[in-house]
Order: C-alpha cells, then structure tokens, then sequence
C-alpha cells in the first residue's frame, strides 16, 4: 500500500511538472507562434517597439504616435482632415460626411491595434503584382495606406478590395509590389479615428481596487476608507471606518461616472483646478482624478487622470452635480466661486457652503499623494519621442 501511494504522488508530481513546462513552453505573443500553412511575415517587433501607426485615405489622415511618462506608453491621436472635395452638382446626391480635426489620448485601443501590427502575418502571399493585374485587387485605386513605424523602420502598406469571402483585404508592399491577404481589422480601427481611438476611461483598473481616497478641493481636504466586510462594502470616513458614509460614497460613484467628450492638446490659459482625489489599493498608489475650470460656456469643465493623459472635456450638468455635493463631503471647501462660474442647475446656493476651515475634517496619512499632473506645457509635443 505504502509503495503504491508513492507512485501515485509521484504520478501527480509528474503531472504538475508537465503541466508547467507546457504553460511555460507557449508563445507569449505573435511573434513566438510558429507560421500556420500559407502565411508570410511581413516585419516583426514587439508591442513597445510601435513608434507610430497611421491610416491615410483621400479625406482624412489618422495618426498614432507612442508617448511615455512615469506610468507607462500611450499614444498621442490626431485626426487631420484633407482638403475638402467639391460638393456635388447634384443636390439630391448625398454628401460625403465632414472630417473634423481633432487631437486625443489613446491607451486601450492603441495598445490593442499596437499589439496586432507589431508583428504582421500575413494570411498568404500573392506574389508581385503591377500593371492591369492591379485592378483584380483594388490595388489600382486604393482605399488608403497603412503606415507601421516599427524598431524605427517604416513599412507602408496599400490597401485595395476585401479578399472574397473573408473579413481580410488585399494589401501590397509599397517598396517591393508584394501583394498580400492581411486581417483589415487594425486598420480598420484606424480608419474610424477619434470616436474608436480616443480614451474615455479613467482609469485601467477596476473602482473596486480602491481601498482608500484622499479628497482635496483647495485648502481643505477628507481621508475616505473601504469599510464592511466582502460583498458588503462601503465607504466610511478615516476617523469611523465602521460607519458607512453614503453620501460619500454617491459622491465618489458620480465622479468615477465621469467621462470624456473629446480632448484638448493641453490645458487652456487660465484653467484652475477645482478638486482632486487620490486613489489607493491595498499594496499601492493606483491613481488620481482631477478636475479642472476653464472660461468657456458651453464646455466649462475638464477632467485629468492618470489613464486619459490629456485635459478632457466632460458634461457640463453632470460636473455641476459633482461641485453642488460637494459640500456634503468636504463641508469645509469653498467652491461658491465654481458654482457661480458654472451656473449651477440646482437650488443649492453657495451662501448655504460653510465658510473655509469651518469644519476640520482628518485627513488620510496612510494615502501618499500621486505626481502631479505636468503643467500644459509639459504636455508632449507631436513630433517628441518616448
């Protein structure tokens, strides 16, 4: 018997080890999976060697190009309109849709389509192609060109019709005339520009990783903590971890709700920041949000994050409910000065907000405070490199 339960201990050790060595042994990306029968290599890189990605066609340019800070790369986006083609003579025909010019943040989306041109594979080969033949793939007027800038190498790529019966498209080779199947997905991501490139998350991680906020509007500030038990979580001041705070807890819900419209290059002359918030997991510092007044009437308000990089316009009424509450979180702030400049939609009047210092609320000495967001002209240019 004994014998026996050694075999079968060192039947399941064998087992694990197998099981280890195989998870081991499998590629980590597209560039360590070995070619499936028909496809071609076009170039290869990892993910981080993406300095820029561009998709180019007759009425717009989109362009992604790597960025890098302390927290890691992300794309600076710009949409650049091409001049616009002469309306139709014929008024009932329809009208090509207007390219607005736009520059934005992408994180997600550009670290996905990153990813994917890295290293491109294409589906097969077709060989080279020149002449008359050119038109069997739409190559003799192509749709746009996909650019790669890989490792510092640029590859271009035209693209012509959808291969029959799949969901990939020709594409040639604009140095050697190779024409290839490749997977249309990135650039077809590209081609969409802003609304599918643009970040509009806050943050990466998930709001149930925060174990702990600072909150600081001006002079004053508030420790907000995690309290209850798994399944039953809350939010509580530092002081009274036991006692769920609801009215914090909304607070913080409508701010994380918060989402961009579009982006601005930098900050506006004159912006001033109404209040910030820290955010900190269980082991580190995970973020921070802040927002930011600037002189304009239908767009006031701006949000700045770790994750969106750039100032972020946001939805005028859903800021102003964040300002009108925030003196039931923070009683000692003062921002009657951004009620008054936003307009205010609610009855709340700013005579009803406590005088500064009226009420000292502890603050939370266990959450650090995150880097501060660089200044507007600290914000990278286009042209820099990571």
């Amino acid at each position: 018997m004994r014998e026996l339960r050694k075999s079968a201990i060192h039947f399941v050790l064998l087992l694990v080890a197998a099981a280890l060595a195989f998870v081991s042994a499998r590629p980590k990306d597209v560039a360590d999976k070995p070619l499936a029968a028909g496809e071609v290599e076009l170039w290869r890189g990892a993910a981080d060697d993406v300095l820029s990605m561009s998709y180019e066609d007759d009425k717009k340019k989109v362009t992604l190009e790597r960025k890098s800070d302390a927290i890691g790369g992300w794309y600076l986006g710009r949409v650049e309109p091409k001049a616009a083609a002469e309306p139709p003579k014929d008024d009932k025909a329809p009208k090509p849709p207007v390219v607005e010019a736009a520059t934005f943040a992408s994180v997600t989306a550009a670290k996905k389509i990153a990813t994917e041109l890295a290293t491109l594979r294409a589906k097969r080969s077709i060989g080279v192609v020149t002449g008359e033949r050119l038109a069997e793939f739409g190559l003799d007027k192509p749709e746009g060109t996909l650019r790669v800038t890989v490792l510092g190498k640029e590859h271009a790529l035209l693209l012509g019709e959808t291969a029959p019966g799949t969901g990939d498209r020709y594409a040639q080779d604009e140095a050697t005339h190779a024409v290839y199947v490749i997977d249309a997905t990135p650039s077809r991501d590209l081609a969409a520009g802003a609304a599918r490139l643009r970040e509009t998350n806050q943050h990466e991680w998930k709001f149930t990783e925060v174990e702990a906020a600072s909150l600081s509007i001006g002079d004053a500030t508030r420790g907000i903590v995690r309290g209850g038990i798994e399944g039953r979580r809350f939010w509580a001041d530092a002081a009274s971890p036991e006692v769920n705070d609801e009215t914090a807890g909304n607070w913080l819900t409508k701010l994380e709700r918060l989402r961009p419209t579009t982006h601005l290059d930098k900050l506006p002359d004159g912006a001033e920041k109404i209040l910030r918030v820290d955010y900190r997991g269980a082991k580190n510092q995970l973020g921070f949000v802040e927002l930011w007044h600037r002189a304009d009437k239908d767009a006031p308000f701006m949000l700045l994050t770790e994750q969106l990089r750039l100032p972020a316009p946001v939805a005028k009424a859903q800021a102003e409910q964040i300002i009108d509450d925030v003196g039931s979180v923070v009683p000692s702030a003062d921002v009657a000065k951004w009620k008054s400049a936003s307009a205010p939609t609610t009855s709340v009047e700013p005579a009803t907000i406590p005088a500064h210092g009226a009420l000292a609320v502890p603050a939370v000495p266990a959450v650090p405070a995150v880097p501060a967001v660089p200044a507007a002209s600290a914000v990278p240019a286009a042209s820099a490199r990571p």
